[in-house]
């Protein structure tokens, strides 16, 4: 339960994405920027929570920055799919 507060913003962050492509699903080019900004958010998220935690390393870091890749990478295929 310690960890609450921090799996909460990491909720907000990705309601906000959410929130984000719904409200601009007309423009393919801003919720590429959305998806962007929420892998962004996600890494950045994943490192201050290990480093506030003091369990922070490059492996992580690569981790959060595999996934979000991932991730925006999956979302851009489901915008421009054809």
């Amino acid at each position: 339960m310690k960890h609450l507060p921090h799996y909460i913003s990491l909720f907000a962050i990705f309601a906000a994405g959410l929130i984000g492509f719904y409200l601009f699903s007309y423009d393919r080019g801003f919720q590429m920027a959305v998806a962007i900004a929420l892998g962004l958010a996600y890494v950045s998220w994943g490192i201050i929570h290990h480093a506030i935690h003091g369990d922070i390393c490059i492996q992580i870091i690569l981790e959060y920055i595999a996934v979000a890749t991932l991730g925006v990478i999956a979302v851009f295929s489901l915008i421009y799919r054809t």
